[in-house]
């Protein structure tokens, strides 16, 4: 049974006597930078002082230092990972973490896999959690500001201080997540799953777009015409996929249909006959207000 946060277990006043450092300022620092701000956190935003992240960080009334002093002025340290932010080579943020955590800190990162690869590690005695957003930032930070919130993802790595689940949550609902939910796995699931996805999944998905659209040129297809089919096609599919499930494809007896106009008068009966992804795939989107 898939655990979610309590959103009543969280207790702000564990960060009350804490400084979060967030390193870099992209769409998912900033996001998580204001909105922990505007939850009442001190906040600092560590990126060099000339660059245009802290220009814009500045803008919006937020503290600035360089990673290293923010690092070491701070005791939760945000480290932004995987393919959505790569403003920080994590060689140089493995070398601030092990010269400036200490024991009972906190690093949250926003992505397993450098964790679960061992591209990243924290010092003997610090805590370890994992906080991934399910949207970018832009959408993390549009959710906080209407009131609402992106669901999240959410694992402890690394527990030494007895604390990091409380703090995990209380950081969850600084950044508004447990108004959508934040669900509980671990690092080495959200990372086997990221890839085990983009080997089985995507990197086919693209090659098979694209020999598509090779093959009907090939035939003499206008490239036009080619493209309208493999691929904004398969964007209106996947579009109405996210929105409504596979349900939207399916014919009246549960089965993938050819005509599309058999899944708008089906989805009563696709559903009923539906793969267990459907009714995962239900309980997902109800956590998501932007696709209601």
């Amino acid at each position: 049974m898939t655990s979610v946060l309590d959103p009543d277990s969280a207790d702000l006043t564990l960060l009350q006597d804490r400084q979060v450092a967030v390193l870099g300022f992209d769409a998912v620092a900033a996001a998580h930078a204001l909105n922990l701000r505007d939850s009442g956190v001190d906040v600092w935003v560590g990126t060099a002082p000339d660059s245009r992240g802290a220009a814009r960080a500045e803008m919006e009334g937020l503290a600035v230092a360089t990673p290293e002093d923010a690092v070491q002025r701070c005791d939760i340290v945000l480290v932004p990972t995987g393919g959505d932010s790569g403003e920080h080579d994590l060689t140089g943020v493995q070398r601030l973490l092990t010269a400036h955590t200490e024991p009972g800190d906190l690093v949250v990162v926003t992505s397993a896999e450098p964790v679960v690869s061992g591209e990243l590690a924290v010092p003997e005695g610090v805590d370890l959690a994992m906080l991934r957003a399910v949207g970018d930032g832009d959408r993390v930070r549009e959710e906080y500001l209407d009131g609402r919130g992106c669901p999240a993802l959410v694992a402890v790595g690394r527990d030494g201080s007895g604390a990091a689940w409380a703090t995990l949550t209380a950081y969850a609902a600084a950044m508004g997540s447990l108004r959508s939910g934040a669900v509980v796995t671990t690092l080495e699931h959200q990372a086997t799953a990221w890839r085990y996805a983009e080997e089985q999944v995507h990197a086919p998905l693209q090659r098979a777009v694209e020999e598509a659209f090779e093959e009907l040129v090939r035939q003499g297809v206008e490239e036009e015409v080619a493209y309208l089919a493999v691929v904004h096609e398969l964007r209106t599919r996947v579009e109405q996929i996210t929105q409504a499930g596979f349900a939207t494809q399916h014919g009246p007896d549960g089965r993938p249909g050819h005509d599309p106009a058999a899944g708008a008068t089906s989805r009563r009966a696709a559903a009923r006959a539906a793969h267990p992804i459907e009714h995962v795939g239900r309980r997902v989107r109800a956590m998501m207000s932007w696709i209601r």
